[in-house]
């Protein structure tokens, strides 16, 4: 199993501008060879493989105009038409939008694919000897590749690639069910008990500091020192928002982990609900971010996470007498059942719904859908075929009771 660690780099001087000219000509052959491509494409209806970019590449390094390709490292030139004949096989198998010519005023990056090593506290690197570096860890392995980037805060970053042992460390465990919601980041009901975690909202909380620092900026005159130097601050505060919603949900992956064999969780449309006017809350949030984690966690550990059909009625299901509540609105936090007259809170009914539909999907080996969809529409399954079919009902395959 693959597995990546990111850490700080700290380059001197010398290395900086050897970084930036690997930057630079990585940049210029992916544009190059995009362009070239889409060219040849419009003329001929076919467009460039990688043996075809990289045999041209060899001569165009011969060419006097562009012998400044040769201070790079070839197999990160390399690389970036790797990359690039990625990017176009993903957009024509619709699997991502189409590439798009690189700037040099964002982030920066470029991948080593080979000839990277540990060596006294820093990593080496292809022409550019030992760059200094904090790792948290030792790497048991040989490395398989070294993605080096530069943010908009001039910060320098490695992203180590090594191969590690299929451990499973997971034998007993609890089975979790987990609800996600914007009052309370995540409900989480183990069988047993129920606790909420808060959301810490980070755009918020850094709102005021980012305003302050963008008004200053739109004062600046474009093109001036001054103007570059603020625009770094209000990039500082940006990079510090992200940085702490990803510690935030990398420390909460990491509880619900250790506390868990198999994690439930609701498959959530994230950017259908961020088109809604709840967007801000949804994204500050970060729900796909948090399940992201909570897969690739889980995986290290051999559990297992199970999504749960995003049409299975969570919310208006009654966990004691499974009526369905169709006049729940979203405002409603808390409801009493009108059959049974139990009184729900809306979060934790919710998650214990979710938890007994990830067991039955667990004991029938289903792939997550549930048996019934909504009507009209032809929805995609949530599984490794593409293949679409007609949904026949509203909801779920709970049948709601009068």
């Amino acid at each position: 199993m693959l597995t990546a660690l990111k850490v700080r780099l700290y380059p001197n001087k010398e290395q900086q501008i050897a970084l930036a000219k690997n930057f630079g000509c990585c940049r210029f052959v992916w544009n190059y060879y995009l362009n070239k491509t889409n060219t040849q494409y419009q003329e001929t209806g076919k467009g460039l493989s990688y043996y075809d970019m990289a045999k041209d590449l060899t001569q165009l390094k011969k060419h006097e105009n562009f012998l400044w390709l040769k201070e790079a490292s070839s197999s990160a030139l390399q690389q970036s038409l790797k990359n690039l004949e990625a990017a176009l096989k993903n957009f024509f198998e619709h699997r991502a939008g189409f590439p798009k010519f690189k700037s040099k005023h964002r982030k920066q990056s470029l991948r080593y694919p080979a000839g990277c090593s540990i060596k006294n506290n820093g990593i080496q690197l292809p022409k550019l000897g030992v760059v200094k570096a904090v790792i948290s860890k030792k790497l048991g392995s040989e490395i398989k590749s070294v993605t080096v980037s530069k943010d908009s805060t001039d910060k320098y970053f490695a992203a180590i690639l090594w191969e590690v042992e299929d451990t499973l460390t997971i034998e007993d465990g609890k089975i979790s069910g987990i609800d996600l919601g914007l009052n309370s980041l995540v409900t989480v009901f183990d069988g047993e008990t129920t606790y909420k975690v808060d959301p810490i909202k980070p755009t918020r909380k850094y709102a005021k500091r980012l305003r302050r620092r963008q008004q200053s900026l739109s004062r600046k005159k474009l093109g001036s020192n001054n103007r570059k130097k603020q625009v770094k601050k209000v990039a500082k505060v940006h990079q510090k928002i992200a940085n702490t919603r990803l510690d935030f949900l990398h420390k909460l992956s990491r509880k619900l982990v250790d506390e868990n064999q198999v994690i439930v969780v609701e498959d959530i449309c994230v950017k259908g609900v961020a088109r809604t006017k709840l967007a801000k809350s949804v994204l500050d949030a970060g729900f796909g971010m948090l399940v992201n984690f909570l897969a690739s966690k889980l995986k290290r550990v051999g559990g297992t996470l199970v999504e749960v059909d995003k049409f299975f009625p969570s919310t208006k299901l009654c966990n004691y007498c499974k009526f369905k509540n169709d006049s729940l609105t979203l405002k409603d936090r808390e409801w009493t059942c009108p059959k049974c007259g139990t009184h729900h809170d809306r979060d934790s009914n919710a998650t214990k719904n979710i938890r007994e539909e990830g067991i039955r999907i667990l004991s029938t080996n289903t792939d997550g859908q549930s048996e019934l969809q909504a009507c009209g529409e032809d929805l995609r399954l949530v599984s490794n075929s593409t293949k679409k079919r007609s949904s026949v009902k509203q909801e779920s395959p709970v049948i709601a009771s009068a």
